[in-house]
């Protein structure tokens, strides 16, 4: 019986990590606590504790990868705005950087001004929309 309380003691845990964030639990770690528990009861089939506690492993792996998936998100979701943010600046600087004359403003003596207070601008709306949205 007192492997079933380290297996016990071992969910406990794993709870603990997955609500609190406190740990250094991996993914790894639960498949071989699953595995673990697996093979107690492959050794141990009239336990029917170890069935709880083995549904309990299955839905605390279901809630880390959940959790796991919401951080690559919000990763993914920074990013995104980021490079939305920054599309038109490469715009910008694609279209003033090009070797001829003819680019409107490029020889006036206010064209570096504008160029910068174009830029600046657009980062400042699409900043605010973005922020507006709760894009981030």
């Amino acid at each position: 019986m007192e492997k079933i309380e380290v297996l016990r003691w071992k969910v406990k845990m794993m709870e603990n990590f997955i609500e609190k964030g406190s740990g250094d639990y991996t993914e790894w770690d639960i498949y071989r606590f699953k595995k673990e528990m697996f093979e107690f009861k492959y050794l141990n089939p009239n336990n029917t504790e170890i069935d709880s506690l083995i549904s309990m492993m299955e839905s605390l792996e279901t809630a880390y990868d959940k959790k796991q998936s919401d951080k690559m998100n919000h990763k993914l979701n920074l990013l995104t705005v980021w490079s939305t943010i920054f599309l038109p600046l490469s715009f910008y600087t694609g279209m003033w950087g090009m070797n001829f004359d003819d680019v409107p403003l490029l020889t006036g003596d206010d064209g570096f001004w504008i160029f910068v207070a174009l830029s600046v601008v657009t980062i400042v709306v699409m900043f605010s929309y973005f922020k507006r949205n709760k894009w981030f």
